[in-house]
């Protein structure tokens, strides 16, 4: 996301306008397929003219991913570091603040994962867009690496700095919604009972 669109609707009534578009981008997608779609059905189902929609969003694709990004927690990551007591995975899940999320955000999300999948180059476009967050979650796991055994190398630190913040990753979007069957979402303490037979 570029710095113009982070800007813009800053103000109540553009953040609900920006959530009419995404909401109306996703369900069209959901219908239709995010390949078929215009801007033109985008504007016609959220109600508003093209300038509005190009006010918010520079494409479809920026509108199908959503403004709102997870970014990183200075208050937990200061305590992550400072505290040997906190577990180097456990703690990285923490690091990432995720934007808050009401019942229809949540749907919103569950579809948003789904149109994901169906399409690689959506997908590789928000990975992109996450690159920069998982780099600074991994700099971050690196300190604490680093802190833990100042003998290791800079090679070892960085192969499993690189490792672990793939794994808060991938249990960060596996809990990110709760279970379709009702369930508390799975977390990383779910495994307390075996980590030490994991390796």
């Amino acid at each position: 996301m570029n710095e113009t669109m982070s800007t813009r609707g800053s103000n109540a009534r553009g953040r609900a306008t920006a959530r009419a578009i995404e909401s109306a981008v996703v369900r069209l997608a959901t219908e239709h397929g995010a390949a078929a779609l215009t801007v033109d059905q985008i504007c016609t189902e959220a109600g508003i003219a093209q300038r509005t929609f190009f006010n918010h969003f520079d494409t479809k694709e920026d509108a199908l991913l959503g403004k709102e990004l997870p970014r990183i927690d200075e208050q937990r990551t200061r305590e992550y570091l400072s505290s040997r007591s906190i577990g180097v995975l456990s703690g990285a899940l923490h690091l990432v603040r995720i934007p808050a999320v009401d019942d229809v955000d949540q749907e919103l999300l569950r579809a948003r994962i789904a149109i994901l999948r169906t399409s690689p180059a959506l997908a590789e476009r928000q990975a992109m867009r996450m690159l920069p967050l998982a780099d600074e979650v991994q700099s971050i796991v690196k300190l604490k690496l680093k802190d833990l055994d100042p003998n290791r190398s800079d090679g070892e630190l960085d192969t499993s700095a690189a490792l672990i913040t793939q794994m808060a990753s991938a249990l960060m979007l596996s809990s990110a919604l709760p279970a379709t069957d009702g369930s508390s979402p799975r977390t990383v303490h779910d495994l307390a009972w075996i980590w030490h037979r994991l390796l």
